[in-house]
C-alpha cells in the first residue's frame, strides 16, 4: 500500500526541522569561545554570534509556524533527514564565506564536504591564513556529522540490510522504533567521546601539539580527513602516522562493537563479528596488492609499507588523509589507483562514521553470487538456507542489498559523466567521484575553487546522497511526490 503524506505530516516535518535548527544555534558556541582563546578578531566574533542567532531564530520559527502534537514516524524522518542536512549545511556554510570571502557554492561545498565526513577541501591551498576557530569549526562539524550518522543507523533510517540495528538487537529490542532510544544514543555519545579524547591523546603522545592533535583526532575518528594546515601530515613520524590508522580503524569499526567492548565487556566481540574480520582482511590483502608498487617508490621497504598501510586504511576506512604531496600520489600508477577505488567503493563497517556500500553489503552481494551458482547446478526443487552473520537472509534483502548497489554505481556514473562533460579527464573524475560518494576524501588534482560550477555541485550531491546511503533520499523523494492536501 503506497504511504501517502499530507498536510499535518508536512507540519511534523517543518516542525521537527525547526527544533533541529534551534537547538543546532548552540553548537556556534564552540567557533565563538575558540576565536576568545586565540584572541581573534571582533568581526570573526561577531560573524560566530550573528549565524548562531540566525539559526535560532529560524529554527523557532519554523517550530512555531508548523506546531502539531501529531508523533514523528519513520515516514517523517526520511524527510527530516534529508532536509536537515541541507538546510544545518547552508547555515554553517555563512561562516566560510563571510569570514574568508568565499563565494557561498564554495562555502557549501566545504562545510558538505565536513559534515558528510567526506573531506574533500576546495579552501587546503589558502586554509593557513584562515582563523583558528575556523578550522576548529570544520573540525567539529564533521565530528559532528560522524555521530549523526551512528545515531541514523540506529534508528534504522537506513532501510537495507546494514546490521545497523546491532545494537538493539543486543539489548533485546529489535523493533523498529525503540522504547529506550534516547538512552541508548546517550551511551553512543558517551562511547564516541571518550573514543575521541583517547585518540586525541594518543596523537599527542606521537608528537603533535593539542591543537593539531584536537582537530586530526576529531577528523580522524569521524573519519574525514580535514587537515588543519596546508602542509597536512606530509612527512609525520611513524608514531603519528600508526596513531592515525589506529584512529581511522576505530573510526570505521562498527559503534555496536564498541558498545558490546566498553560497556558490556565483551571482550571478544571484534574477534567474533565477521564484518569487522573480513574489514581487516581486506585491508590486509589490499596492502599486500599494492606494496610491490609501493617498493618501486620508496626502496625502504618500511617506508614502503608505512605508506600502503596508511593510504589503504585512509581509502577503506573513508579517512581520506595523506602523508605524501597529491602530485607523488598521483604518479603511484593504475593498479595502485585501482586498489584505491575498490577500498573507496567497499567502505566501512555499517554503524560506523564510514562511508562506502559498507563491507556487510558487500559480502552478502558476494555471498548472493554463490548462492545463485548453488541454486543454478542443484536440482530445481532443492532448498538451502541462506546464512550471514550466522542469521538466515531472506531473498528480499539480498534483492535489497543488489538494488543499493546497483543504485550507488548508477549515481557514480551519474557524477562521472558530468565531470567529464565540464572537461575533466575520466580517470579523475571517476576518482574523485568515487571519494566523494564514498565520503572518503582522496581527490587527485581535480578538485580544486577554479572547478565548474556544475562539477561542484554535482560532486555536493555525491557526498550528500553517499552519506544518506540513497534509500533515505528516495523515500523521502517518493513521500515529497505522494503529497496530497487534506
Amino acid at each position: 500500500m503506497l504511504v501517502r503524506l499530507g498536510s499535518e505530516d508536512i507540519r511534523v516535518v517543518m516542525r521537527d526541522v525547526g527544533s533541529l535548527i534551534k537547538w543546532s544555534s548552540t553548537l556556534f558556541a564552540i567557533p565563538f569561545l575558540a576565536g576568545l582563546w586565540f584572541h581573534e578578531a571582533v568581526f570573526v566574533l561577531l560573524v560566530y554570534a550573528l549565524v548562531s542567532a540566525f539559526s535560532f531564530v529560524l529554527g523557532l520559527s519554523l517550530k512555531r509556524a508548523f506546531d502539531t502534537n501529531a508523533e514523528t514516524d519513520l515516514k517523517h524522518a526520511f524527510m527530516i533527514v534529508a532536509i536537515i542536512w541541507l538546510v544545518f549545511t547552508a547555515i554553517s556554510a555563512i561562516p566560510f564565506s563571510l569570514i574568508m570571502g568565499m563565494g557561498f557554492v564554495d562555502s557549501f561545498f566545504e562545510t558538505m564536504s565536513a559534515i558528510t565526513t567526506t573531506g574533500i577541501s576546495i579552501m587546503a591551498p589558502f586554509i593557513d591564513s584562515a582563523p583558528k576557530s575556523l578550522i576548529l569549526w570544520r573540525s567539529f562539524i564533521s565530528w559532528m556529522g560522524g555521530i549523526g550518522i551512528i545515531v541514523l543507523g540506529m534508528m534504522g533510517i537506513f532501510t537495507t540490510y546494514t546490521k545497523s540495528a546491532k545494537l538493539m538487537v543486543a539489548e533485546g529490542r529489535e523493533s523498529t522504533v525503540r522504547p529506550n532510544f534516547r538512552n541508548t544514543a546517550k551511551e553512543i555519545w558517551i562511547i564516541y567521546i571518550f573514543l575521541t579524547a583517547f585518540c586525541v591523546g594518543l596523537l599527542l603522545l606521537a608528537g603533535l601539539d593539542l591543537f593539531q592533535a584536537i582537530n586530526y583526532g576529531m577528523s580522524a575518528i569521524s573519519t574525514t580527513g580535514m587537515d588543519s594546515s596546508s602542509a597536512g601530515l606530509i612527512g609525520a613520524n611513524v608514531w603519528v602516522v600508526l596513531a592515525m590508522v589506529a584512529t581511522m580503524l576505530i573510526g570505521a569499526t562498527s559503534f555496536s562493537l564498541h558498545y558490546l567492548f566498553l560497556r558490556k565487556r565483551d571482550y571478544m566481540a571484534y574477534l567474533r563479528d565477521n564484518e569487522f574480520k573480513a574489514m581487516i582482511s581486506v585491508l590486509v590483502i589490499s596492502v599486500l596488492l599494492v606494496l610491490p608498487k609501493m617498493i618501486a617508490f620508496y626502496p625502504i621497504a618500511s617506508n614502503a609499507l608505512q605508506v600502503a598501510l596508511f593510504h589503504n586504511t585512509s581509502a577503506l576506512t573513508g579517512g581520506g588523509f595523506y602523508t605524501v604531496s597529491i602530485g607523488e600520489f598521483s604518479r603511484w600508477g593504475d593498479f595502485s589507483i585501482m586498489v584505491l577505488l575498490g577500498l573507496m567503493v567497499i567502505g566501512a563497517s555499517s554503524n560506523s562514521t564510514g562511508g562506502g556500500i559498507k563491507v556487510s553489503r558487500a559480502m552478502i552481494f558476494v555471498k548472493s553470487i554463490y548462492w545463485r551458482i548453488k541454486e543454478l547446478i542443484l536440482p530445481k526443487d532443492s532448498f538451502f538456507q541462506k546464512k550471514f552473520d550466522g542469521k538466515l537472509i531472506e531473498n528480499r534483502q539480498v534483492r535489497e542489498v543488489n538494488q543499493f548497489i546497483l543504485l550507488y554505481l548508477v549515481l557514480i556514473a551519474a557524477g562521472v559523466f558530468v565531470l567529464t562533460l565540464e572537461g575533466a579527464g575520466f580517470e579523475e573524475s571517476l576518482f574523485s567521484v568515487v571519494s566523494a560518494q564514498g565520503n572518503v576524501g582522496l581527490q587527485e588534482q581535480l578538485v580544486d575553487i577554479t572547478m565548474p560550477l556544475a562539477s561542484k555541485i554535482m560532486l555536493i550531491f555525491n557526498m550528500w546522497v553517499g552519506r544518506l546511503e540513497i534509500i533515505p533520499l528516495l523515500s523521502a523523494i517518493g513521500f515529497a511526490l505522494s503529497f496530497k492536501k487534506t
